[in-house]
């Protein structure tokens, strides 16, 4: 058996079942790409987290206060959408009605039509008496 040991994971490469020049390139190359941004723009720095320990005293705000913050945006976004439905409603109540009298409209004209046939064929029968 082999008593030379592979450098990154220190056994015996004897023992290992993946031989070492193999293993040793992969290990590399993704700790090497770790640092690297995916979007292959090395000007672009990598975003952190924000640390509100270094933001000034009057800028911070407590866990409290950003939770209340946000229930009131949340509750004037329902309140904004209920008013935009509201309206949306509205707009197609009054669609709606104008459609109708458009086709009663319609409906009258064309009875009012076929009346004046019925008429015109009725006088014609009775003037060929």
């Amino acid at each position: 058996m082999e008593t030379n040991t592979d450098p990154i994971i220190n056994m015996p490469t004897g023992y290992c079942s993946v031989s070492s020049p193999v293993s040793s390139p992969k290990l590399t190359q993704s700790t090497q790409k770790i640092g690297r941004r995916v979007s292959g723009k090395p000007w672009k720095s990598p975003k952190t987290a924000t640390r509100r320990s270094q933001l000034p005293r009057s800028l911070r705000k407590s866990w409290d206060d950003r939770l209340k913050e946000r229930e009131e945006k949340e509750a004037t976004k329902l309140l904004e959408q209920k008013l935009k439905d509201e309206v949306a409603s509205e707009k197609k109540r009054k669609r709606e009605i104008a459609l109708k009298k458009k086709q009663a409209l319609e409906e009258k004209e064309r009875l009012e039509k076929l009346a004046a046939l019925r008429l015109q064929k009725k006088q014609g029968r009775s003037s060929k008496k």
